[in-house]
């Protein structure tokens, strides 16, 4: 007799298998998005926050910039006997100026005020912080400002700096030195608004307090930014006072969503309980019909009947395991990654070459935008056992280069070296000025590179054959980026390397004073 397709036990067990599984995958998804919703509203705070910090940084800076304007209209350099009483209404003006000096290339001494006796320590002073020889003239652009921000033993230092050409054709450098009790009310003035709804605190680089006690880094929503131009060696930084109720109001939003979800999934799983309770009852009682049927008709049928029976249970048991599901499931969580970060090389490789004629140049310091990329990526090195040494040329140039494509090429000269260093964890990179170029350069004491290989590993998609390197991670085209980089600037690399004694790629970038040069 033909057992009904709705009583097969392989189709109620795989029925209610599916509907299990696609519950917990609808609750999985469920809360997945649940939670999902809540990132968008906590990006878009956070958000928030950040574009708030970055206004009032913002203001505070145009606020810098506007008086430095309004002072450089007061000041005449053509008129020497004006100069006292521009001065003093300078220093009356509510512009935080405590002194003015106007200096001369070449000159050691000041045109105003006079050097005298009675100025000899103030501008004894003045010169240790402000050291003339260190400015570059002929990269100033007249009735440009430029701030210096310098820290100091017991305090801070902030002067204006302004270059201006007199009529018969000198160039007189006219200097503000700003009060900081004036500079702090300044900041005051600006964030006081903030108080109510924030934490604010302004900070230097090693995190002393400055304008309120420091804020701690650890809450999710904590944002902090540097002043750009004017006062360059602080911080801002901004958090809200209910942060903690912020959180806990998510946490709880997170519980009753998650109790909701698996309160559902309870009840689908308990009804699923009762209607496998239910079929199980229902097959006990066709079970026994069969029984009976099989019974009668044992004496009748061949050995046939124990063929079918067992070939039954043969394909019940043909159901793929959850082991091996597991297996596969741990194989793709691994090799995700290894895919990813291929697929973003690739994706920056591409990039790179369609921005061939969109390049993003800009007037930047090699050796502080490398500086900044070294601190970044160190504590990784650092926990990989490495010994990074930095050491750069006091006085490296602006140059005009894209900065986002100096640092691409830069981390994957780091990320070689770090990969191919083997036991030898010992890492240099040195910045330094020559013949016009910056030179920056990567030194490992690793595996190195056969001289036959020294042309071909720039070409992409290459990689060694040496099977060390063919059991390292890589794409094979980091080392084409770089290229394409310096190539882009008008610039090389370098590479000196011996098999088992290290490899030193220096990436060399033309120095370039003008937008004009850099595109040429």
């Amino acid at each position: 007799m033909k057992i009904p397709f709705v009583y097969n036990t392989l189709i109620i067990f795989i029925a209610i298998g599916l509907i299990a599984v696609s519950t917990a995958t609808l609750s999985f998804f469920s809360y997945y998005y649940t939670v999902g919703s809540e990132n968008p509203a906590k990006t878009s705070l956070i958000q928030s926050n950040n574009k708030l910090a970055l206004n009032y940084r913002d203001r505070i800076e145009q606020k810098i910039v506007d008086n430095d304007l309004i002072l450089s209209d007061m000041v005449d350099v053509n008129e020497p006997r004006e100069w006292p009483a521009m001065v003093e209404a300078i220093k009356k003006a509510d512009l935080n100026v405590d002194q003015v000096y106007l200096l001369r290339q070449g000159k050691n001494l000041p045109l105003y005020p006079p050097y005298s006796d009675d100025i000899q320590k103030q501008w004894r002073a003045f010169r240790t912080n402000f050291d003339v020889r260190e400015i570059d003239w002929e990269k100033l652009v007249p009735g440009q400002p430029h701030h210096l921000h310098k820290e100091r033993k017991d305090n801070y230092f902030f002067a204006t700096f302004i270059l201006k050409e007199a009529s018969d054709g000198s160039r007189i450098l006219v200097c503000y030195q700003m009060n900081l009790e004036k500079i702090t009310a300044l900041l005051d003035k600006y964030l006081r608004d903030l108080q109510d709804r924030f934490y604010v605190s302004i900070v230097d680089f090693e995190n002393n307090g400055i304008y309120s006690q420091p804020i701690p880094r650890v809450p999710e929503y904590f944002y902090e930014t540097r002043f750009r131009s004017t006062l360059y060696k602080w911080i801002l930084q901004i958090l809200p006072r209910n942060y903690n109720e912020i959180e806990t109001n998510l946490k709880n939003q997170r519980r009753t969503n998650l109790f909701l979800i698996a309160l559902s999934i309870s009840l689908i799983f308990i009804s699923l309980a009762i209607i496998y309770n239910g079929w199980k009852r229902d097959r006990q009682l066709r079970q026994l019909k069969e029984n009976f049927i099989s019974n009668v008709s044992h004496e009748l049928k061949t050995p046939l009947s124990l063929i079918r029976m067992f070939s039954e249970i043969l394909i019940m048991g043909r159901v793929a395991s959850e082991d091996k599901k597991r297996e596969y499931y741990k194989i793709i969580n691994n090799e995700s990654d290894r895919m990813s970060r291929l697929i973003n090389n690739l994706l920056d490789f591409a990039s790179l070459i369609r921005g061939i004629e969109h390049k993003h140049f800009e007037r930047t310091n090699i050796a502080q935008l490398v500086t900044k990329a070294v601190e970044a990526y160190r504590y990784e090195i650092l926990q990989d056992g490495f010994q990074l040494d930095l050491k750069k040329d006091p006085g490296i140039p602006d140059s005009f280069v894209d900065p986002n494509a100096i640092t691409m090429a830069f981390l994957n000269l780091l990320d070689n070296s770090v990969k191919y260093s083997g036991d030898r964890k010992q890492i240099q990179v040195r910045i330094e000025k020559s013949d016009g170029f910056v030179n920056l350069a990567v030194v490992d004491k690793g595996i190195g590179i056969p001289l036959s290989e020294q042309q071909r590993i720039f070409d992409k998609f290459y990689r060694g054959n040496d099977a060390s390197v063919r059991g390292i991670r890589g794409s094979g085209i980091g080392l084409a980026i770089t290229k394409h980089v310096a190539e882009m600037h008008g610039g090389n690399v370098v590479l000196e390397s011996e098999p088992g004694k290290g490899s030193e790629f220096t990436l060399r970038i033309p120095i370039r004073t003008s937008l004009e040069e850099s595109k040429s």
